[in-house]
C-alpha cells in the first residue's frame, strides 16, 4: 500500500507542474474530435465509412496497447529516468510527428491513399499520446494518498483540461480558420488545417516535456520507497486478455469503471465529434459562435471545479456522479430537441448561438460535478486492487480506464462515419445549399446516441460498490 512518503503534501511548483502534464491529451482530443471527422470528410472528402473504419482502427489498436502500457509502467523500476517518466519522455517526438501528419495530407491523392495516410499517422499521434497519458495519469494515484490531496489533484488535473479546452478553440478560430470570401465557414477551406496541425504538435510537445521535468523529482523520490513490484505474467495478446479478467473477478469495480469511462468519452465524442457538422449546417453559427460553444462549456467546468469537492463531501462520489451525469444529458439532448421541435430561435441567429452556448455552460457546469469525484473513485480503484492483489494497480487502473475512453471514441467514429456514408451526406457544399432533410437525421442520430448512452451510463454508476481503503493518516 501506499508509503508515508506519498501523503506528504505537494509543493505548488509540484501541484502546477502535474496540472500541466493533464493538458496533453486533451489538446489531443480537442484537435482530434473537433476536427479530423469534420476535415476528412467534408474537405478531404474522404468517404464516410472508410473514415470511420480508419478511426475505428485507430483507436481499438490504441485501446488494445493501453493495458500494455500500464503493465510496463508499474514495471519498469529500474528505468534510467523512472517507471513513468521514461514512457512519457518517449510519448513527446512521436505523437509531434503524428498529429501534424494527420492534418496534413498531400492533396489530390486517392481514396486509399488518403484511408492509409489517416491510418498510418493517426497511429503514431494516438499511440503516442497514450505512452504519455497512461503512465502521467497513474502518477496521480501516486502522488498523495490523502483525500483533501487526492480532490486537490483531480481538480487541477480538470482545471488543465479546461484551460486547454478554453484556449485552443479560441486560437483555432481567431488565427487558423478565419473566414474568406471563398469561404466564409472557414473550417471548409483546406489551407488552415496543416498551420494548425503545427500548432498543435508544438504545444502539445512543450506542455508535455514541461510537465515531465515539473513533476521527475517527485515522482523519483516517491519510487525510491516503493516496494519492487512482484509481477511475473508476460507481455502478449493473452496475457493482456488474462489481465483483464484476473482484474475484473478480484476487483470487480474495475469493469464498472471500464464500462463507465467507454460511456462517457462515447457520449463526449458524440458530441464533440459532430459539434462542427452541427455548428455548421444545423445550428448554422459563424465563426465567432462556433468556438464560444468549446468555450461556454469550458467556462462551465472550470466553474465547477471550485463547486465539486464541496458538492462531492456533501453528496458522496457516487450520487455526486449521478446528479451530474444527469444535468449533463438533460443539457446537451435540449441542445438538438429545442430545435428540432421549433422551439428554439432560428438557425443562423445570434439568438441561436446564445442557447446553445448557454446550454453548453449548463453541460459543462454538470459534467465537472461528475469527473472529479469520478477520478477520485478511479484512485480509490486502484488502492483497492492494489490491496487485493499486493501489487502495483494504479497504472493498470489508468490502463483500463483509457481503454474505456478509447473504446468510447473509436465505436463514435465508426457509427457516425458510416452514418454519413449511409445517408449520403454531401461534402464540401455551402450551407445554402445542404439539404435540409440530410441535416435533420444527423442531429436525430446525434440526438438517439445521447440519450442511450446517458441512460445507460447514469444506471452504471449506481452499481459501483464502495470500498474503505486504509491510507495512513498524515503526519501531524
Amino acid at each position: 500500500m501506499a508509503q508515508p512518503a506519498s501523503i506528504e503534501r505537494l509543493s505548488w511548483p509540484q501541484r502546477l507542474a502535474w496540472m500541466v502534464c493533464a493538458m496533453p491529451e486533451l489538446l489531443k482530443s480537442f484537435a482530434w474530435d473537433f476536427f479530423v471527422l469534420f476535415f476528412y470528410a467534408q474537405v478531404v472528402g474522404l468517404n464516410g465509412f472508410l473514415i470511420g473504419v480508419a478511426v475505428a482502427i485507430i483507436i481499438v489498436f490504441d485501446a488494445l496497447v493501453d493495458p500494455w502500457i500500464g503493465a510496463l509502467s508499474d514495471r519498469m523500476t529500474g528505468a534510467r529516468f523512472g517507471r513513468r517518466h521514461t514512457l512519457m519522455f518517449a510519448a513527446i517526438l512521436p505523437f509531434m510527428i503524428g498529429i501534424y501528419g494527420v492534418f496534413a495530407p498531400p492533396s489530390g491523392m486517392s481514396q486509399f491513399a488518403i484511408l492509409s495516410w489517416l491510418l498510418g499517422f493517426g497511429l503514431l499521434a494516438r499511440c503516442g499520446i497514450s505512452f504519455w497519458t497512461v503512465p502521467a495519469y497513474a502518477l496521480g494515484g501516486e502522488l498523495s494518498s490523502d483525500a483533501d490531496e487526492r480532490r486537490l489533484i483531480a481538480v487541477l488535473r480538470n482545471l488543465g483540461n479546461q484551460i486547454v479546452i478554453l484556449s485552443v478553440p479560441v486560437v483555432a478560430f481567431a488565427v487558423f480558420f478565419t473566414p474568406t470570401p471563398a469561404f466564409p465557414r472557414a473550417q471548409l477551406d483546406p489551407a488552415p488545417y496543416p498551420g494548425f496541425g503545427l500548432f498543435v504538435a508544438l504545444l502539445g510537445g512543450a506542455l508535455m516535456l514541461t510537465g515531465a521535468l515539473g513533476t521527475y523529482r517527485k515522482a523519483r523520490a516517491l519510487e525510491t520507497n516503493m516496494p519492487a513490484p512482484q509481477v511475473s505474467e508476460e507481455a502478449g495478446i493473452g496475457a493482456l486478455l488474462s489481465r483483464f479478467w484476473r482484474a475484473f473477478r478480484i476487483t470487480p469495480n474495475i469493469g464498472r469503471v471500464l464500462m463507465v469511462a467507454f460511456l462517457v468519452l462515447f457520449v463526449n465524442s458524440v458530441i464533440n465529434q459532430l459539434t462542427l457538422h452541427l455548428a455548421t449546417y444545423f445550428w448554422q453559427l459563424d465563426h465567432e459562435w462556433t468556438p464560444r460553444i468549446q468555450i461556454g462549456a469550458t467556462l462551465g467546468s472550470i466553474l465547477a471545479m471550485a463547486l465539486a469537492p464541496a458538492f462531492t463531501r456533501a453528496l458522496g462520489s457516487k450520487r455526486a456522479m449521478q446528479v451530474g451525469l444527469t444535468a449533463f444529458f438533460v443539457a446537451q439532448a435540449s441542445a438538438i430537441v429545442l430545435p428540432l421541435a421549433g422551439l428554439a430561435p432560428a438557425a443562423g441567429t445570434a439568438a441561436i448561438g446564445l442557447l446553445i452556448v448557454a446550454l453548453r455552460f449548463l453541460g459543462g457546469l454538470a459534467y465537472g460535478l461528475y469527473v472529479v469525484p469520478f477520478c477520485i473513485v478511479t484512485y480509490d480503484i486502484g488502492d483497492e486492487h492494489e490491496a487485493n492483489t499486493g501489487e502495483p494497480a494504479q497504472g493498470l487502473v489508468a490502463s483500463f480506464m483509457f481503454v474505456g475512453l478509447q473504446l468510447g471514441s473509436g465505436a463514435v467514429a465508426l457509427l457516425a462515419g458510416s452514418f454519413l456514408g449511409l445517408i449520403a451526406f454531401p461534402a464540401g457544399l455551402p450551407v445554402a445549399q445542404m439539404p435540409a432533410g440530410k441535416v435533420q437525421e444527423l442531429a436525430v442520430f446525434v440526438l438517439v446516441l445521447i440519450l442511450i448512452a446517458g441512460g445507460t451510463m447514469a444506471w452504471l454508476v449506481g452499481t459501483f460498490r464502495q470500498r474503505a481503503v486504509a491510507v495512513e493518516p498524515l503526519p501531524a
